[in-house]
């Protein structure tokens, strides 16, 4: 545990006297104690933001230093340990100073107004950052300001620090995330004072700033995207705002429309995507409506590359939905039928088809887009038109489509037992015995035919592709004596497994007599203390569930013991049980 007493034995020798030799210089400066947090600035190769946090009067908690060091507590860490000491030293009763956040007011009560202005003069000579920080804090006082070329600068100072010849890495994007959030916080408390203009020059500066940012460094905490998306979210409470003057709404339009031209905003992300849905938002709230389509007709000649298919398709249905807005449907219904291959648009064709019960419309559209979908070598898209048939099959009650597809989907790939039942419901009691059971010989002749073809192949097995697909059906039917047979010549005891929960009421010693020699088998193979713990983890499950279990599995404890009497870490696992 590290504590005030005990840090110079915890933390590494070098790191305790670099950081002693900063607190005897005074490098530690504006010391400060909130609740147990402790805030401090060190001044070293850069001036470093320490905080500190300290449980009761001696635990270190938790502390956290802006500097590169990622080892641990570093030298300004330790600077600010020794003064803390210090300071809780000094303050026991009858000894006890001003604290520093009293001393620091006390001061700014006695400093004269000219005094203000002579630090204030000398310090921003001394650090562009605090005259940045103090023009743009004051910048409504002064119309000269150019305040998006000052946070312009903030930021790219920002970025400089945090990156290493022009790379962001991984665990700098989040002390760069910590730096840019008091922007967007600045930017937040600008809109709720409702100064629009200066929230606007912000999310102008992130935006650009961040998507440079992104295309250099390692974001997979997500951290650049998410400071993208924040400030894209204030430029829609700019757009969404009634106090938001028009002129400023009419800057933010011809924002966008600039930065939607640069194809980073779209392979990058969804960023390019909730633009776009602002730009269009306001062009209806402008009724800037020739400017929007106009933009629309400029990107798509560039759009010509096999990876631009979901831009150009995005922008089509968003023509479309735009003109219907307006009311020129007219145009909006040529372009639909100029775009039925792209599949969203022919989607909401049949919905509307389907809406007015005009089924065989729907039907032609959809085996249209099956077309399509094949020619383009699409299969999911195939089967999700597939299913659209089905719906209308529903619909129409036409009990043989019906049949047809829940059959295909029920077995497509894998086993849906949503498909399955479905199915099942359209035949009577009787009637689906035979069904079934002609399903099951169906089944079974062609796997065994599948069989010929792969005989020789040491990974392929005739059960075990027997069991996984009719193991399913015989699950539904309870055909329990069916599914034990295909159990008993699996030999895989994971496999055997899945079953366990189906067949262990109804056969309890015959599931026993499977799992015995394939539990020795599986202590035969088992290498690591993991798959020792999951062996005997097994044979709990199984004692518990089966009547009698206990005393022939015991037996099986006793074999891998007496096989393996230096595996110790295998005879731990198995007296657990």
């Amino acid at each position: 545990m590290l504590t005030l007493k005990n840090f110079e034995e915890e933390i590494g020798a070098a790191i305790v006297r670099r950081g002693l030799q900063y607190y005897k210089k005074g490098a530690v400066t504006g010391l400060e104690n909130n609740e147990n947090i402790w805030e401090a600035e060190v001044d070293g190769s850069g001036i470093y933001s320490v905080e500190i946090e300290i449980k009761g009067s001696n635990q270190v908690k938790n502390y956290v230093c802006d500097c590169p060091y990622d080892g641990g507590a570093c030298k300004h860490v330790v600077a600010v340990l020794f003064a803390i000491r210090k300071e809780t030293e000094d303050a026991t009763p009858g000894n006890k100073k001003p604290g520093a956040k009293a001393v620091f007011e006390n001061l700014l009560q006695k400093i004269t107004l000219t005094e203000y202005q002579d630090f204030i003069r000398h310090y921003a000579s001394k650090s562009k950052a605090f005259k940045t920080d103090f023009e743009l804090h004051f910048a409504d006082k002064d119309s000269n300001i150019d305040i998006e070329k000052k946070y312009d600068q903030l930021v790219q100072k920002i970025i400089s620090k945090h990156s290493d010849r022009g790379f962001i890495d991984y665990y700098s994007t989040s002390k760069l995330a910590a730096d840019i959030d008091k922007l967007h916080a600045t930017a937040t408390e600008l809109l709720r004072k409702n100064n629009f203009s200066d929230a606007f020059a912000i999310a102008r500066v992130l935006i650009r700033r961040m998507m440079e940012a992104i295309t250099a460094c390692d974001d997979s905490n997500g951290n650049i995207g998410g400071l993208i998306n924040d400030a894209v979210r204030l430029l829609e409470m700019i757009t969404d705002s009634d106090k938001a003057a028009r002129t400023l709404k009419e800057q933010v339009f011809i924002f966008l429309e600039k930065e939607l031209t640069a194809k980073i905003y779209f392979d990058y992300g969804d960023f390019g995507y909730d633009m776009f849905a602002l730009f269009q938002n306001l062009a209806l709230q402008l009724n800037n409506k020739e400017d929007f389509l106009n933009f629309i007709e400029a990107q798509m000649p560039s759009l010509t590359g096999a990876y631009d298919n979901y831009r150009r398709e995005f922008f089509q249905k968003q023509k479309i939905e735009f003109l219907t807005a307006i009311g020129k449907v007219n145009e909006a219904e040529e372009l639909i039928k100029q775009h039925l291959d792209i599949t969203e648009i022919r989607q909401a064709e049949i919905e509307k088809a389907i809406h007015k019960k005009k089924y065989e419309q729907a039907k032609q559209l959809i085996k249209d887009g099956i077309k399509i979908a094949q020619k383009k070598e699409h299969p999911g898209t195939v089967n999700e038109w597939e299913k659209q048939l089905l719906r209308i099959a529903v619909l129409e009650k036409d009990i043989n489509t019906v049949r047809f597809y829940t059959k295909h989907f029920a077995f497509d790939r894998w086993f849906d037992k949503e498909y399955y039942n479905q199915w099942k419901k359209t035949y009577g009691q009787a009637e689906w015995k035979y069904v079934i059971d002609s399903l099951i010989d169906e089944k079974i002749n062609k796997i065994k035919q599948q069989n010929q073809k792969h005989k020789g192949w040491g990974f392929y097995s005739l059960n075990t592709v027997l069991l996984q697909t009719l193991g399913p059906v015989y699950i539904e039917e309870q055909y329990w004596k069916m599914l034990l047979e295909l159990v008993q010549a699996e030999n895989n005891l994971n496999i055997v497994l899945q079953y366990h929960d189906h067949l262990r009421k109804v056969y309890p010693d015959e599931l026993l007599a499977i799992y015995l020699p394939l539990l020795e088998a599986a202590g035969d193979r088992a290498n690591s203390r993991s798959e020792y713990a999951h062996l005997a983890a097994t044979m709990k499950n199984i004692i518990k569930d089966i009547p009698g279990a206990k005393t022939k599995i015991a037996g099986i404890v006793q074999i891998l013991k007496t096989k393996y009497p230096r595996r110790p870490a295998m005879i731990e696992e198995l007296n657990n049980i």
